[in-house]
């Protein structure tokens, strides 16, 4: 998490079975629900949800799905507080559930991904970014094409199955001063530039559809008001920002209107 910003990780809370079944019920949802969005400007079909979401009536059409996806929500939930108290601990904090504690209001959301076939014209099917919150945990299909860019690089993140994705968001990263890296990842294509992956292996990802869960874990909404309070960092004018108006500044909106549209400064730069 220093260097990459990334981790790999398995959990007997989530075993493949379970991983499976939340990915076809992902599937089932965003090809039958009226819910489902397609982003304005990613060759990629979603759908923003709350926990509180998953029991409401726009969802009836697809209740058995949404009760699979809320099971795997709960799962989601306990493995984010366990990797929060690792890190803690790794980062030599005193109190090991100090950032598990900042997040049990659980201020969370999850997003059901289906990114579409393409060609090879095809470029980035999920633009780059940095994530906003503290933690992320992606379930993926094994479809390849996502880039986390390392040292000036964008390399391939690994897929092993059974495992998570695990990386970390922008308030995470200046809690901890920026030790634990808020990295710039997207999903390329074989006409992204600068990718390291193989073209035949991106030419290969776009000929079938991508299916992903990400879980968003953010911090209670009204923990360490300001970000500054928090570190001895600030992010250049989120310095009076609470929790939920610089998430709603990061990520252009709330629930199915967040669309990661606003970049630090430090992105920018890194991206030349």
């Amino acid at each position: 998490l220093r260097d990459s910003g990334f981790l790999i990780v398995k959990s007997s809370l989530l075993p493949l079975e379970v991983q499976q079944k939340a990915l076809a019920a992902s599937a089932r949802i965003l090809e039958l629900s009226s819910k489902t969005v397609t982003h304005p400007s990613d060759p990629k079909q979603y759908m923003m949800l709350s926990f509180d979401d998953l029991g409401g009536e726009d969802l009836s059409e697809v209740s058995e799905d949404i009760s699979v996806i809320k099971e795997y929500y709960k799962s989601l939930r306990k493995v984010r507080d366990i990797l929060l108290q690792y890190i803690a601990s790794g980062i030599g904090m005193d109190d090991a559930e100090f950032f598990s504690t900042q997040h049990n209001e659980n201020n969370d959301s999850i997003r059901l991904l289906n990114y579409l076939c393409g060609d090879e014209t095809t470029a980035n099917r999920c633009k780059e970014h940095s994530d906003y919150g503290t933690l992320t945990l992606l379930l993926t299909d094994g479809v390849g094409g996502l880039e986390a860019f390392v040292d000036g690089k964008w390399r391939q993140v690994p897929y092993v199955e059974g495992a998570l994705i695990v990386n970390i968001g922008s308030i995470l990263c200046e809690w901890t001063r920026q030790d634990l890296k808020a990295t710039l990842h997207r999903v390329a294509g074989p006409a992204s530039i600068g990718s390291t992956t193989s073209t035949n292996d991106l030419l290969k990802a776009v000929s079938v559809q991508r299916r992903s869960i990400a879980y968003f874990a953010d911090p209670n909404p009204n923990v360490a008001t300001t970000l500054s309070k928090s570190n001895h960092h600030s992010l250049e004018n989120e310095d009076n920002m609470t929790i939920d108006e610089y998430i709603q500044w990061r990520s252009g909106g709330t629930g199915v209107d967040r669309s990661g549209v606003s970049f630090t400064s430090k992105e920018e730069e890194r991206l030349g």
